[in-house]
């Protein structure tokens, strides 16, 4: 049985596509981590790789207290399992030690964020017998597990965002659904243990996917993440929602078609214009709805 990289979905032999993501399927390659550190105009500084003989995956990257790196993902432990990884570096990048997690089948690290003990908590997915829960890990500084959790959605659940918040507990974020039906959003708030405080489902009828979550200076939460109105679009999805989980407000932000023509040009006004002018600035306006902000300069 193959998986795809970066959702965990079962795959048909052959498939080239995720059928639940829509990922590109290689099928018969492995790689290694790649951590690539720049310099503040993206020059490269150094570059570190870490991995065996068999598949990794990087997923997530935080730099810690000490100046160095944690970072979490997965590695192959056979050809039809996988676990969760974590990797701690010095600030060269240099590995200071390795840490798996999980079970039998294939569990991942999407996420994972140093929390205010100096130790870590990591955001994945883990293998159930039917499908897929949310996995939440809590570390030490030495990487040492404290205490792990699981969060069952509906059928296929993945954690794929986790943020501590201002109160000591923890917001995550992932989807929750099934191929047939879609996904939806998926947020859980926990406390300081992990216990579930709440959790909510957003977006019917297509698929929506959470891959990011962050806490905002009053306490709201935000996700971004995509959501995808027809099979051939996709769109960004912004979702902000109150302490509680109330939803306060979302936007759909639509993505470039490569195929798109242009329609009209305005200025910042709003008015109507036949042509650009130099050093002034415009909009222009596609077919697909979107529009862009350009100046042609002399």
């Amino acid at each position: 049985m193959k998986y795809c990289t970066n959702c965990g979905n079962k795959l048909e032999k052959g498939a080239k596509f995720c059928p639940n993501c829509g990922t590109k399927i290689n099928f018969g390659t492995s790689g290694d981590i790649l951590l690539l550190k720049t310099n503040e105009n993206g020059d490269t500084l150094w570059t570190k790789t870490y991995g065996g003989n068999n598949e990794e995956r990087g997923f997530s990257v935080q730099q810690t207290n000490d100046g160095g790196y944690i970072i979490t993902g997965s590695t192959e432990t056979d050809s039809t399992a996988y676990d969760v990884y974590l990797i701690k570096t010095n600030e060269i990048g240099d590995t200071l030690w390795t840490k798996t997690f999980g079970g039998d089948d294939y569990d991942i690290g999407f996420s994972v964020r140093q929390t205010t003990d100096g130790g870590y908590i990591i955001a994945g997915q883990i293998s159930n017998p039917d499908n897929y829960d949310v996995y939440l890990i809590k570390t030490n500084e030495n990487g040492d597990t404290q205490w792990t959790k699981t969060y069952d959605g509906n059928y296929h659940t993945v954690g794929r965002s986790v943020f501590p918040t201002t109160d000591g507990g923890y917001v995550i974020t992932g989807y929750t659904g099934s191929n047939s039906n879609g996904n939806e959003v998926y947020i859980i708030k926990t406390d300081g243990n992990g216990d579930t405080l709440w959790t909510k489902t957003y977006g019917e009828n297509f698929t929506n996917l959470g891959y990011s979550v962050i806490e905002t200076s009053n306490g709201m939460y935000v996700v971004a993440g995509t959501t995808y109105p027809t099979d051939n679009t996709a769109n960004v999805l912004l979702i902000k929602v109150d302490s509680d989980g109330n939803l306060v407000n979302t936007i759909e932000i639509p993505v470039p078609n490569t195929n798109r023509k242009l329609v009209k040009i305005f200025d910042l006004t709003g008015r109507e214009i036949p042509a650009p002018q130099r050093n002034n600035p415009y909009i222009e306006l596609y077919n697909d709805g979107t529009t862009q902000k350009k100046m042609i300069l002399k």
